[in-house]
């Protein structure tokens, strides 16, 4: 009979994201409206933990003295520590798998008529969907149902967690200036995606060494080949709630824009919070 563990969490010194924080990177995201916007921490846990824990492992995260009294949340315009501790816990797995970026090959091509062959993206005729405009095909395969695009990335695809990274930046904050070509948000999401995941080998663990324009991270040791990668970051979306049950990671989580991820990563024991929120520019207390 398998016991679950008990978890003791204890927090991490906030890591220099290289690529995040990159001097274009942070431009782009104060263009998008994303800057300020959402907030990343890190905890440790030292007990043995299997995939089939993940939903105890969550739980005791988000109901842990520690973990409330440091997990910043959104107030106003900023982000406070106001030690809640959740009562209860919505939890859904996001598929994470992809390890290239042809995942998004179906926007280059221009017979999908999203983006010409310049990599300029679509025009199409104004339209506010949930509040958004939407006024090129881009947007229109996130919001538009009616789309004639909308199903060139199928549901399962639209949950991969490389794919919600990409619609976040898409759709922007509240001061968002989108752009006219796509590149700049594959960009980005590529730039996130790989700081937050972390990719291990069935045979052995490599270290990065290269990277091209076609593969996120590419792992050179031996001869280890790139069908043996996966990824061992395990990815849940949260939505806890406080003792009168309101929603406060995140506030508001009907919004399509504000979104709490659990990054576990199995193999270093280290958890990872990503939180956004939609809104103006947000500071920290």
């Amino acid at each position: 009979m398998d016991i679950e563990p008990k978890y003791t969490f204890v927090p991490l010194e906030q890591k220099n994201y290289l690529g995040i924080n990159d001097k274009i990177i942070q431009e782009l995201l104060l263009k998008w409206g994303i800057k300020g916007n959402f907030v990343i921490q890190h905890f440790s846990f030292n007990e043995p933990f299997q995939q089939y824990h993940k939903y105890h492992l969550a739980e005791a995260f988000f109901k842990d003295s520690t973990v409330s009294k440091l997990l910043l949340t959104r107030k106003g315009n900023c982000w406070v520590k106001e030690g809640i501790t959740a009562t209860t816990i919505e939890i859904k797995p996001v598929p994470c798998s992809v390890l290239n970026m042809s995942f998004f090959n179906k926007l280059k091509d221009s017979d999908n008529g999203i983006t010409y062959d310049s990599g300029t993206i679509c025009k199409r005729y104004d339209m506010e969907i949930d509040g958004f405009l939407v006024s090129d095909n881009l947007r229109g395969i996130l919001l538009d149902e009616e789309c004639p695009q909308y199903n060139l990335y199928l549901k399962d695809e639209r949950e991969e967690f490389i794919f919600r990274i990409f619609q976040l930046l898409v759709l922007g904050g509240v001061l968002c200036q989108y752009e006219d070509v796509l590149d700049p948000y594959l960009k980005v999401t590529k730039t996130i995606y790989k700081d937050l995941i972390r990719l291990y080998s069935h045979k052995c663990f490599l270290f990065v060494i290269q990277e091209t324009d076609m593969y996120l991270i590419i792992f050179r040791v031996g001869k280890g080949k790139d069908s043996d990668l996966s990824i061992s970051t395990l990815v849940l979306e949260i939505v806890a709630k406080d003792k009168r049950g309101q929603a406060y990671f995140p506030c508001d989580p009907f919004h399509i824009q504000n979104v709490g991820f659990l990054l576990i990563d199995s193999v270093t024991r280290e958890i990872t919070t990503f939180l956004h929120q939609f809104g103006e520019y947000c500071i920290s207390e």
